[in-house]
Formats: C-alpha cells, sequence, structure tokens
C-alpha cells in the first residue's frame, strides 16, 4: 500500500518565515555596511594640532555614530569621492602660530563614474528605507503570491546591498593602507622633529612653534625681570634643562641668530656701567589680535 504524502494546507506560514529570514539577511548586511561607512567617515580626514589629534578623532567618531544612513552617504559623496583637479574649497588656512597636521584620504573618479557612484548610493539609501519602513505596505505576506514576490524582491535586495558592501570594503582597505603609510611616517624622526621642534623634512623651521623658540618663551617665565629676560641666563638654563636644543640644530650659528630668524622676540642691549659689558636682553613680542569689524 503506497504511503499518502499529506502536503501542508497553507504554505504561507513556512513562505513568511522564508520572507522574515531574508529579510533579517538584508537588514544585517545594511548594518554591516553601515558600520564600514562610519568608520570610513569618521577617519577619512583629520586635522589640527598633533597633541589634539586623538581628541578631534575621537569626537569624529562619537560625531558619526549617530549620523543615518542618508546623512553618512552624503558625508562620504562629499568628503570622500571627488573629481579629477576639482578645487577643495572647503580646505582652511592653517594657522601660522603653530603646527597644524592634515590628513586627507580621498578616491578621484572620472566625471561619468562619480555620478553613476553618487546615484547608485541615493538608490541604495532609498532602498534601505524602502525596506524599513515601507516592505509590509508594498507585500501582502498574507497570501503565497505576496510572499514569492517578497522573497525575489529581498533576493535582488540582497545582491544589491552586498554590491555596495563590497565595494565600500574595498575603498577602506586602500584608506587604511594610506592611513598606515601616514603612520609609519609618524615613527620616524624626521616627523617627531617636524611636531617637536617644527622642522620641515625640507629643513625649513616653523619658528612661532619651534621647540627652541618655546623654550626661550618657557625661560622667560623663570628669569624674566621687569618684563625683559638676560639671554646669558636662558641659554644656561636652556642647555641644562634642554641640552639637546641648540642654535645648530636650527640652522643658526648663535642664539642671537635663533632670535633674529625667528622674529618672535625683541631684543635690546645693556652696558653695564661698573664693568664695561654689554647685556643682552629680550621678551616675547606681542601677537598681534585680530581688529574687531565694526
Amino acid at each position: 500500500m503506497d504511503e499518502i504524502i499529506s502536503l501542508p494546507s497553507d504554505p504561507v506560514p513556512e513562505l513568511q518565515r522564508t520572507v522574515q529570514r531574508k529579510l533579517g539577511r538584508c537588514m544585517l548586511q545594511l548594518q554591516q555596511y553601515e558600520r564600514l561607512l562610519k568608520a570610513m567617515v569618521a577617519h577619512s580626514e583629520l586635522s589640527g594640532p598633533p597633541e589634539q589629534l586623538q581628541a578631534i578623532r575621537d569626537e569624529k567618531v562619537a560625531f558619526t555614530h549617530k549620523k543615518t544612513l542618508g546623512t553618512l552617504v552624503g558625508m562620504l559623496t562629499e568628503n570622500y569621492l571627488k573629481l579629477p583637479d576639482l578645487a577643495d574649497e572647503s580646505e582652511q588656512a592653517e594657522p601660522i602660530d603653530q603646527i597644524w597636521i592634515n590628513f586627507r584620504c580621498q578616491l578621484e573618479l572620472p566625471e561619468e563614474r562619480y555620478a553613476e557612484t553618487k546615484s547608485a548610493l541615493k538608490e541604495l539609501v532609498d532602498l534601505r528605507n524602502e525596506l524599513v519602513h515601507h516592505f509590509l505596505q508594498r507585500f501582502d505576506l498574507w497570501g503565497v503570491d505576496g510572499c514569492v514576490a517578497a522573497e525575489a524582491y529581498l533576493d535582488e535586495s540582497y545582491e544589491t546591498i552586498d554590491g555596495h558592501y563590497l565595494t565600500l570594503r574595498d575603498w577602506a582597505k586602500s584608506m587604511g593602507e594610506a592611513r598606515q603609510l601616514v603612520v609609519s611616517f609618524m615613527q620616524t624622526p624626521e616627523y617627531r622633529d617636524f611636531v617637536i621642534n617644527g622642522i620641515g623634512p625640507d629643513g625649513a623651521v616653523h619658528w612661532a612653534s619651534s621647540g627652541i623658540t618655546n623654550y626661550l618663551r618657557e625661560a622667560e617665565t623663570k628669569l624674566a625681570q621687569a618684563g625683559w629676560t638676560p639671554l646669558f641666563e636662558a641659554i644656561h638654563w636652556i642647555a641644562k634643562t634642554y641640552p639637546e636644543q641648540t642654535p645648530k640644530r636650527y640652522g643658526c650659528g648663535s642664539w642671537r641668530h635663533v632670535i633674529h630668524e625667528s622674529q618672535q622676540f625683541e631684543i635690546r642691549k645693556q652696558c653695564q656701567s661698573d664693568t664695561g659689558v654689554t647685556v643682552v636682553w629680550y621678551r616675547s613680542r606681542l601677537r598681534e589680535t585680530s581688529k574687531e569689524q565694526e
């Protein structure tokens, strides 16, 4: 006697579970994409004084944490994607009185490819919104036909989302390699000399924030007399406290040469009547303050 196999009288519940699983797969992949996108947006650009870079980075990470996918895509399009030879109008001038580090990673695309990428990213945002807000309105999941249509739509949606994720992952890999090169440079003596002493890789000195200028100012705080500091005493104090700080390191032949080149200090000479010895004094120049606009 042949065994009779009974078919489920109502296939909808099983179809609904399949739709739920595939919808969940799409949402998980969207979250993976969004997490990677937040990391890229947060780390694609970093700008500020060296000692504040970590705090600035942490602030950017926190800033992107609560942004929506649409906002993040807009930030990626504006800051990371770039047309050839397009001037960066958002770049700000670096301060003239301190060392300022700028790091920006961008992907240059031909105009047609840029437009296609921008359009595809907008479609991804629209797809995400459709899945989150309108999926149940679009498909009747209480009928076989609706479940079948929803399943086909979710399969297609997943392929789209996964394709975007793989592209973003390649971009993130390239950005990571660029950042690693920067990190490698930051571990070199040349970088430390630039950050600490204001000496660029080409030997040019950023006098306003150079190490030797900062230590001359520090000596002022300890040795000044009526607003003026005897240069000889400052030289002696710096030699004991920071022996590596010498005029030769900055391409100068003497401390007076340093003061002249830096343009950060005023100087005066005073001849002592009892000994006839000329004493050199210095003090920091007053920094110019911006005039208030009427």
